[in-house]
């Protein structure tokens, strides 16, 4: 079951619009985020991944902890 875009957070939608951009480790988008002025943890990122993905809007690479965007449910 997939999310509505009333269930994201505001962590889901930074991460969200960094993978609509291209694929990204939980580290790379916390650095972004970062450079951004969001202060997340890497841990808090991949906590947030595991569950987008879990919703299948996003893709865990051949489990290598790249991800990519497959559904954006913001639209």
């Amino acid at each position: 079951m997939s999310l509505d875009a009333e269930a994201l957070n505001e962590a889901d939608r930074h991460i969200l619009e960094i993978l609509k951009q291209g694929r990204a480790t939980p580290t790379l988008i916390k650095k972004l985020l970062s450079e951004q002025g969001s202060e997340y943890s890497r841990q808090y990122i991949a906590q947030r991944l595991k569950r987008l993905a879990e919703h299948g809007h996003v893709n865990n690479i051949r489990d290598t902890g790249v991800y990519e965007l497959v559904n954006d449910p913001r639209i």
